[in-house]
């Protein structure tokens, strides 16, 4: 049953969400005595909105038609709806006022630090209850969202953003403008949903396809949607680099080059002409998505911390996804 729940949490994924918060509250300057308080409750905000999200998706039909859903708890009713809106809502709405009663405890700019938080709410809430379903645009409201809890984060411990707070929000934006607004995309190009825009910038499945006794292949063509990729993750690496350029440390040189390198192998995985094979790109999805999100880490966190971290999520990642899915990756 426990299993069940985390499924429809998502939990494997909950690393990125943990990082994000303590890398912004570490960069700014942010005591360690709340590290693991704070990575707990960043864990619980990932649990529950995801959570929602996948609520919202089978509630209002989509994922009941999606063949690669069938895995999930609420689509195999293994969870009741009525019992996954009642726990979900309840517990969202119990993490609004912690992160309130948090906020006004450790801010120094308590005011900046809310509105920061309402931001995450409101857009996380708008993408989960149907933009990302019905709208083009739908990647923004999520990307907004994420973005706004890392400057939430980094605000708990400074009371400004400052160039480097505004830089690290901005790559935090565009880590998840990617990781939505291409990745997500390709994973559902065979339900070719309205909010799809690869395939409105020409991106499409296609090739000669037999019976699975025979077998076949499916490609995926990207179109005019490959310049828009490669936008998206050049400048969220354009950013790394200024990142390591407003506070230049050894191991930040490392960090950018070593894992951007892995990004930019894998940017070129994502957006090539190749054959479509949806459990493989759901692994290159999630390498890319750790190279990215590591990258940052040793730029703007002092070593020990940064290592304790990414060790912590790589660990966290892989065993979680094999207890969830018998796998190295999400499979939904």
């Amino acid at each position: 049953m426990l299993k069940d729940w985390f499924q429809l949490f998502r939990a494997q994924t909950a690393p990125a969400t943990i990082a994000l918060v303590l890398v912004a509250f570490l960069a700014a300057g942010g005591d360690l005595t709340w590290v693991v308080p704070l990575g707990t409750f960043a864990w619980l905000v990932h649990l529950f909105s995801f959570g929602h999200n996948s609520l919202m998706d089978t509630a209002m039909g989509y994922d009941l038609h999606d063949p690669s859903k069938k895995p999930h708890p609420l689509v195999e009713g293994r969870i009741k709806l009525s019992e996954a809106h009642k726990i979900i809502h309840w517990g969202s709405a119990l993490l609004a006022v912690l992160g309130i009663a948090i906020t006004y405890l450790i801010s120094p700019a308590p005011f900046l630090a809310l509105a920061c938080f309402l931001l995450f709410i409101v857009f996380g809430n708008a993408y989960n209850s149907g933009l990302s379903k019905v709208s083009l645009l739908g990647f923004l409201p999520i990307s907004i969202c994420f973005a706004a809890i890392g400057a939430w984060g980094w605000l708990l411990a400074s009371p400004s953003l400052g160039t480097l707070g505004w830089v690290l929000v901005a790559y935090f934006f565009f880590t998840i403008l990617f990781q939505i607004g291409w990745s997500g995309f390709i994973k559902e190009m065979g339900v070719r949903e309205r909010s799809n825009l690869l395939i409105k910038l020409g991106a499409r499945l296609g090739g000669f396809m037999v019976s699975e006794k025979q077998g076949g292949k499916v490609y995926f063509v990207p179109g005019n949607s490959i310049f828009y990729g490669y936008g998206v993750k050049l400048t969220n690496l354009a950013l790394g680099g200024i990142l390591l350029y407003l506070v230049f440390t050894p191991q930040g040189l490392i960090s950018l080059f070593f894992f951007g390198s892995i990004a930019l192998y894998f940017l070129h995985q994502l957006t090539k002409h190749r054959m479509y094979v949806r459990d493989r790109e759901l692994l290159n999805m999630s390498l890319m998505e750790v190279a990215t999100i590591f990258l940052p880490i040793a730029i703007v966190v002092p070593l020990i911390p940064a290592l304790a971290l990414m060790i912590f999520g790589v660990i966290y990642f892989f065993g979680m996804n094999k207890l969830l899915w018998a796998a190295s990756h999400p499979r939904v």
